[in-house]
């Protein structure tokens, strides 16, 4: 759930991975709440509150800017879905830009996304690196100030603004690469 990745490998077992805080602290973002945030004890904050089961973060109320790194799986496009409603917050997702996921509810509503290079290092839940993420992964920023936010923060990847020309022309943007190192992907 946010601030920690769930997979499910079989009906009884179950893996937390931690957001990597190197990559929280990149963002350079005091975040309000992480709807759904690791379970306690937690190696370090993802946000002011925390959501955490057995409490719906889904359900429970929001406020503020929100850091998003939801369950993995098929919830996924619900947690979007709810913080582009909310309009302020940044999620961090697989960066499977051809699901339904991706078309509903991050290229017509995100302000912008920033795709990483290379693939996510989780950590497990005492906060201890693990194995990298099988899938590569994207930052999304919904709300101006998330997007300038993302623009800034100086993690490797392709920066990309999403405006309202480039969603009503369904067209988007030309990526901007950001890079410490000269940009080169």
């Amino acid at each position: 759930m946010s601030g920690f990745l769930v997979l499910e490998r079989n009906r009884n077992t179950r893996e937390t991975w931690l957001t990597p805080r190197a990559l929280l602290a990149s963002l350079g973002v005091k975040f309000d709440l992480d709807p759904c945030a690791a379970p306690s004890p937690r190696p370090w904050p993802t946000a002011k509150r925390h959501i955490e089961l057995p409490t719906n973060g889904l359900a429970a109320p929001w406020s503020g800017r929100i850091w998003l790194n939801p369950p993995y799986g098929k919830q996924a496009g619900l947690w979007l879905k709810r913080l582009a409603d909310h309009g302020n917050g940044i999620a961090l997702v697989f960066a499977r830009t051809e699901t339904a996921m991706f078309h509903e509810q991050v290229w017509p509503r995100a302000s912008a996304v920033l795709f990483l290079r290379g693939r996510v290092s989780f950590c497990d839940a005492d906060g201890r690196p693990a194995d990298r993420s099988v899938s590569p992964s994207v930052l999304v920023a919904y709300g101006a100030d998330n997007a300038e936010k993302l623009s800034r923060c100086g993690l490797e990847g392709a920066f990309l603004p999403i405006t309202p020309a480039t969603r009503a022309s369904g067209r988007q943007a030309d990526l901007a690469l950001s890079s410490p190192i000269g940009g080169h992907q």
